[in-house]
């Protein structure tokens, strides 16, 4: 009996190990963050933190009003388009440098953003500034977060 138990327990861990084997496993192919970057993307909410003298005083997302689409387009040859809120996109350039950063030149402005996510169809980018005119005196952190 004790051989027969011996042999049923082989017997079932080879069979899990045969049907664990022969599972065809997903390829799993990286990108590089230039590869991932490129598109367009649709701005799905811009919210703002606001800080005086590093306190927290207010946290607020922008109301969207498309004309007829707000959009973000990172062009493989480093263009830039941005449309938010407005019948024009400003147009430009794009650079990554570094692991997280992503600078954007569309004439006249020049933003800064910390790349806080980047996967194949979600991008989160942060900016912070100190001399947004709504908020004077204040320092700003910008989120956009941007699907495919």
């Amino acid at each position: 009996m004790k051989n027969c138990t011996r042999l049923i327990v082989f017997c079932a861990i080879l069979l899990c190990f045969n049907t664990l084997s022969s599972c065809k496993k997903d390829e799993v192919i990286s990108k590089s963050k230039e590869q991932l970057i490129v598109g367009n993307w649709e701005i799905n909410r811009i919210q703002l933190r606001v800080y005086y003298g590093g306190v927290f005083a207010k946290d607020t997302i922008l109301r969207q009003s498309p004309r007829p689409k707000n959009y973000v387009t990172f062009g493989a040859n480093g263009s830039y388009n941005y449309k938010w809120n407005s019948e024009t996109e400003d147009v430009g350039t794009y650079q990554l440098k570094g692991v997280d950063s992503v600078i954007t030149n569309a004439k006249p402005d020049e933003h800064r953003y910390k790349l806080l996510t980047l996967t194949n169809d979600l991008l989160t980018l942060k900016n912070t500034s100190t001399n947004n005119p709504i908020f004077p005196g204040a320092t700003v952190e910008t989120y956009h977060t941007l699907i495919k």
